[in-house]
């Protein structure tokens, strides 16, 4: 007996690879859960969504995808997303996004450029989501080893090489 839902946790666990122990440690467990059973409203304890691609957040199905969280409701939900500061125009890829914050002029000075960060929390802001910035990733210009920068990646092609 627990929330509605623990039920699907606990089995969820219950699934994970057995640990490095031995065989002699193993007992059985026996779990029972009473779904029609209700403890009360389950409240919500987090908000968060996210995204790995930054740039998704301005196009027509991610602006539609914002606009169903953003109806979510009380309390409001967040929304973070990988890559802000990833060099780029703004093409969105898979696995990839980018945002041009930071690069330098020709004497290596630094050049800040806001304009697509802003129109990525516009859109979150303007769906009703509040921006959870995650500082990240790191851009070309201050990379030690700037090339190769892009991951080119495509469903089928192994994860692990992103």
């Amino acid at each position: 007996m627990g929330k509605p839902g623990a039920g699907l946790l606990l089995a969820a666990c219950l699934c994970l690879p057995p640990s490095a122990s031995s065989a002699a440690d193993a007992f059985p467990v026996k779990v029972q859960v009473d779904a029609a059973k209700s403890r009360g409203e389950l409240k919500p304890i987090y908000r968060f969504f996210g995204a790995d691609e930054p740039n998704y957040a301005y196009m027509k199905d991610g602006r539609k995808l914002l606009a169903e969280l953003g109806k979510l409701g009380t309390p409001q939900a967040f929304f973070r997303t990988h890559n802000l500061l990833t060099t780029g125009d703004g093409t969105p890829a898979l696995k990839w996004g980018s945002t041009n914050v930071y690069t330098e002029d020709a004497q290596g000075k630094p050049v800040y450029d806001w304009t697509i960060v802003d129109r990525i929390f516009d859109a979150y802001l303007q769906r009703g989501l509040k921006p959870y910035a995650q500082i990240g990733f790191m851009p070309q210009a201050l990379s030690v080893k700037p090339e190769p920068y892009q991951h080119e990646w495509r469903p089928g092609l192994p994860y692990n090489e992103i």
